[in-house]
């Protein structure tokens, strides 16, 4: 019955929102493609993987974390953490392995702390990653002194700037997570239960889905996925930046909501977050190609955002609802 009613809910939401944003991101190429003529070029579809690949690879567990019925606003923040981690102790003289080792780490800790609160003692979601989007960005700039620290290790740099058959390394890092997530989303007892607990939790609960430390191993997880974007952020830059992130907690999110994810949980897919993603960032380097000024970018990033949450409110039944 459980693997009936995934199907169905998640058949329902590929044939609608998946046709809505197909249709989106094709006239978004079109759009930009006859406004400037630089935009179907390889090199600069090759830079918009590079924009992607940091907000997708992060934005795979924020979708998970959001099918469950949970929210996580401080992605940005622990990609900071991860990146300023990753700077020290390349800045030490160790390898490329030990950094991403550190970095990783650092960001499972991350996650680990957001799931202690949420789990364990069962704060809310939205006020705890706002609690720990705030305190995470303090640490970060503490780590340095609100200093940027450059990143001199070619191995390393390597991730974020070098090419492997033909194509960027930290786009082949977004595709192999997408491949995975999708796979354990749609074929593994955890994904399937991760859209039973989304679409009803105490159910979930009564049918033995041990619900808390499923939600618990998402957030760590998400974690983890900070720590893969918070290496290809360094990896790019060459430093570990405190403020680098910090637009990427709306980012990542407006990606899932704009895949066709939900906000009250139950529905979405990671095909739809890539999506989603790609329209985001093609937005970004359009805008950029067209010289549209950096504070006008905000304002329509910040609409495509309301306008993907309106979506998502109507399709759920705000407009037949009295109050």
């Amino acid at each position: 019955m459980a693997k009936k009613s995934l199907k169905e809910v998640v058949g329902k939401m590929t044939h609608t929102s998946f046709t809505t944003v197909i249709c989106a991101l094709v006239l978004e190429i079109l759009f930009f493609a006859l406004m400037s003529p630089h935009f179907l070029s390889w090199k600069n579809f090759l830079n918009i993987g590079l924009y992607a690949a940091i907000v997708g690879c992060v934005s795979c567990s924020v979708t998970l974390v959001n099918i469950s019925g949970n929210i996580d606003l401080s992605v940005g923040s622990q990609i900071a953490v991860v990146g300023m981690v990753a700077a020290v102790v390349s800045r030490a003289g160790y390898g490329w392995e030990i950094t991403c080792i550190a970095a990783l780490i650092a960001g499972v800790v991350c996650g680990a702390v957001n799931g202690f609160f949420i789990t364990v003692l069962k704060l809310n979601a939205f006020i705890t990653t706002i609690a720990t989007m705030q305190s995470l960005s303090g640490i970060a700039y503490l780590i340095s002194q609100g200093q940027s620290l450059p990143i001199s290790n070619p191995e390393f740099t390597f991730i974020g700037r070098g090419y492997l058959v033909g194509l960027p390394t930290s786009l082949w890092i977004m595709l192999i997570c997408y491949i995975i997530f999708h796979i354990i989303s749609k074929w593994t007892v955890f994904g399937r239960s991760i859209y039973m607990i989304g679409g009803n939790t105490q159910a979930s609960f009564l049918a033995g889905i041990k619900v808390n430390k499923i939600r618990f191993e998402l957030y760590l997880i998400n974690g983890l996925m900070c720590g893969v974007a918070g290496i290809i952020l360094s990896a790019q830059t060459g430093a570990g930046m405190p403020n680098a992130a910090a637009t990427y907690n709306m980012t990542a999110l407006s990606a899932v909501i704009l895949g066709g994810a939900a906000l009250t949980g139950g529905k979405g897919t990671i095909f739809g977050t890539f999506l989603g993603s790609m329209i985001l960032a093609m937005l970004n380097n359009g805008m950029t190609l067209l010289s549209v000024g950096s504070y006008w970018q905000y304002i329509i990033i910040g609409l495509v955002l309301l306008a993907a949450v309106s979506i998502d409110a109507i399709k759920g039944g705000s407009l037949r609802r009295k109050i």
